[in-house]
């Protein structure tokens, strides 16, 4: 499906070679990763801030859960320009309810929150290191199970109201293998971390990055090249979890998008 509809954007962009051209797949709602298509070597930005896309014109965007508004595109290519603007449209999120964690994973005591905040910092100055490498527009999941958790849900922890659930969780055995979804660098490998446990933190090029969570194992360490399908690490219940699961997180800059959307609309460039 993506190759006819690149063929046919190429095809168009031949008739009108001065005419920069911009298609979106995927809608534009909250929590979704966006793939997007502009004339090549076009300069692109979004709500004026500069995107630089790939070689052959895609690049993607991500929408945060709570994001409204509106995203407009700007695309310029020959003293031509295109702008088009498209509204962010809200979804409905689940509520779910977890009980039984331990009482300091909750409310931590003022030491276990100074941890938690200098891990919180480690964790951002890696995602903000510059990765150079294309990047890839065929992801897979990174682990075999249930879904035992979706993105968006409104988290009450032992009765009490909390952040988000902004990841996807998948259910299965300790041990379970882990694998890259795409090509990456592995930005962080973190032996354990007070809420998150043993976690792994990839960068796929153009800003986006996907984390791992709660493993038992981890099988790369801190600036290692991994490749679609490399095993990373290994299923586990490290840090705030009630039980084994995969908590993957997929993020475009600051943005945090739903993982299960942004696969299936992925999937359409594996074909």
């Amino acid at each position: 499906m993506i190759r006819l509809i690149l063929a046919l954007c190429l095809t168009t962009f031949s008739a009108r070679a001065d005419e920069p051209l911009l298609y979106l797949h995927g809608q534009p709602r909250q929590g979704e990763m966006l793939f997007a298509f502009a004339t090549p070597k076009a300069r692109v930005s979004l709500n004026g801030v500069e995107i630089t896309p790939r070689k052959d014109g895609w690049f993607v965007v991500g929408i945060g859960r709570n994001d409204t508004g509106d995203l407009t595109f700007t695309v310029k290519r020959h003293g031509k320009t295109v702008e088009k603007t498209f509204k962010i449209q809200p979804r409905d999120w689940k509520i779910q309810r977890i009980d039984g964690l331990p009482d300091n994973k909750v409310n931590p005591s003022p030491e276990e929150s100074a941890r938690i905040e200098k891990e919180f910092l480690a964790t951002a100055d890696a995602r903000a290191k510059k990765v150079k490498m294309q990047l890839p527009l065929c992801f897979q999941m990174p682990a075999k199970g249930r879904i035992s958790s979706i993105y968006g849900s409104q988290r009450i922890l032992n009765g009490e109201e909390k952040s988000p659930h902004n990841a996807l969780d998948i259910a299965a055995a300790t041990g379970t293998p882990v694998f890259a979804p795409a090509d990456a660098k592995v930005l962080l490998a973190y032996d354990e971390m007070f809420l998150t446990g043993k976690t792994i933190l990839l960068a796929h090029g153009q800003k986006v990055t996907t984390s791992y969570s709660h493993l038992s194992k981890l099988d790369v360490e801190t600036g290692d090249k991994v490749k679609k399908g490399q095993k990373i690490g290994e299923i586990g219940s490290t840090g705030r979890a009630t039980g084994p699961h995969l908590h993957w997180v997929v993020m475009w800059r600051d943005k945090r998008v739903d993982p299960a959307v942004f696969i299936k609309n992925s999937k359409a460039f594996c074909e």
